[in-house]
């Protein structure tokens, strides 16, 4: 598997992509319209050119991919996701190694739907920590829970 940053070109099979992998999200909270579920290839374009969006590719397929983007000395990650076929293989955790290496920052912050678990355990493993505060409302039934990793630079 080899991860990589994504051209324009990757941007349309990205965007299916993330709207399949999402979509057991949008079962979970009973909302069919979450935000990577209507994203528009405009957006996801738009999107694109104010950060970094990574792929990785596994026999010549794109199966995930994670955004980035630096505020001073905050990296903000969003919207990692892994095909449904692929994951638990490992692939995730490589896409967050590979994001955070491209940004020399002391801070890491993201977020992740309340009732993800399986995404929040992967956090913490990573060395994420909640953050403290009331949760974010996306929709009436997503809130977003935001989550911080400090690093030491040498």
């Amino acid at each position: 598997m080899e991860i990589s940053k994504a051209e324009e070109c990757d941007l349309p099979v990205i965007l299916e992509l993330q709207r399949l992998a999402f979509r057991e999200n949008a079962i979970r909270y009973g909302d069919p319209d979450i935000p990577p579920v209507t994203q528009t290839l405009e957006e996801l374009v738009d999107e694109a050119k104010d950060g970094l969006i990574l792929k990785a590719v596994r026999g010549g397929c794109i199966v995930g991919s994670v955004r980035g983007r630096a505020d001073g000395d905050v990296a903000y990650i969003s919207r990692l996701f892994v095909h449904p076929d692929h994951q638990n293989r490992g692939i995730g955790h490589r896409l967050m190694r590979a994001i955070e290496s491209e940004f020399d920052v002391p801070v890491y912050e993201l977020s992740t739907g309340h009732l993800d678990g399986k995404n929040m355990s992967l956090y913490r493993n990573l060395g994420y920590e909640l953050i403290e505060g009331e949760p974010d409302r996306i929709t009436d039934k997503l809130y977003f829970v935001r989550m911080r990793k400090t690093v030491r630079r040498s």
